[in-house]
């Protein structure tokens, strides 16, 4: 059964929807949106299939992510320049070593994360979860897939082959400013694999966010659903 849940914060709306899939017997997918002193942090996590505590994984490292933001935008003398890498980078560490702590070294996750302030966006990447900015009535993709299905020479085949992930020594996080635009969305490889990008273009233009969510996991299980499967969708609220 789909999760789906929303909210707003400030000008902001917001909605995200997580499902486990039609063929996992886990759902490993994490996300969140929390307001913090330096603006409204939105993020997604899939956890490492085939992996011990990729469940774990995923939502230990969101909270991490969060908490460090949190921490470092109620110390900053300019919450707006909190440093969303050195924050992942802290995360990385920290999940390492409660993994192994545990008794799963081999635990990871990947972690895409928007930090919403005013009109831009601050974002941070590691792995293949994906960010998109609306604009100009087009969506760009605007993280980059750290897989060995990505850039010149990628075999799309392996797509399931992470080069970079948290949870390992390969976890230097891509990091990046752009403008909000018409909105973001956050999404896992078990949506934007299978869901036309039309559709998650017209899903941040939709009268209603939730629904719009709810929809988007409904075209990824109608696709067949292989994987687990989560969004998370955030526009300005129109006024006038």
């Amino acid at each position: 059964m789909t999760d789906v849940q929303h909210g707003r914060a400030g000008s902001i709306e917001w909605a995200a929807a997580t499902d486990i899939g039609r063929r996992r017997d886990e759902n490993q997918d994490a996300w969140l949106a929390e307001e913090t002193p330096a603006g409204l942090l939105l993020g997604v996590a899939d956890g490492m299939g085939g992996h011990p505590n990729g469940a774990w994984a995923s939502r230990y490292a969101l909270a991490l992510f969060a908490q460090g933001v949190r921490a470092k935008g109620a110390r900053a003398a300019a919450p707006n320049r909190v440093d969303l890498g050195r924050v992942a980078r802290e995360t990385n560490a920290n999940l390492r070593r409660e993994a192994a702590r545990i008794g799963t070294p081999g635990a990871g996750t990947t972690l895409v994360a928007a930090l919403i302030q005013s009109n831009r966006v601050r974002w941070v990447n590691v792995g293949d979860s994906r960010l998109y900015v609306a604009a100009d009535e087009e969506l760009l993709q605007i993280s980059h897939d750290h897989n060995l299905a990505a850039g010149p020479g990628g075999d799309p085949r392996l797509a399931n082959i992470l080069t970079r992930c948290l949870g390992s020594d390969t976890a230097e996080p891509d990091v990046g400013v752009v403008k909000l635009g018409a909105g973001v969305l956050l999404a896992t490889d078990g949506l934007y694999l299978l869901v036309p990008e039309g559709s998650l273009r017209d899903a941040l233009a939709a009268p209603v966010l939730a629904e719009a969510a709810e929809w988007l996991v409904e075209l990824a299980n109608d696709a067949g659903g292989p994987d687990n499967i989560t969004v998370l969708l955030a526009r300005p609220i129109a006024t006038g």
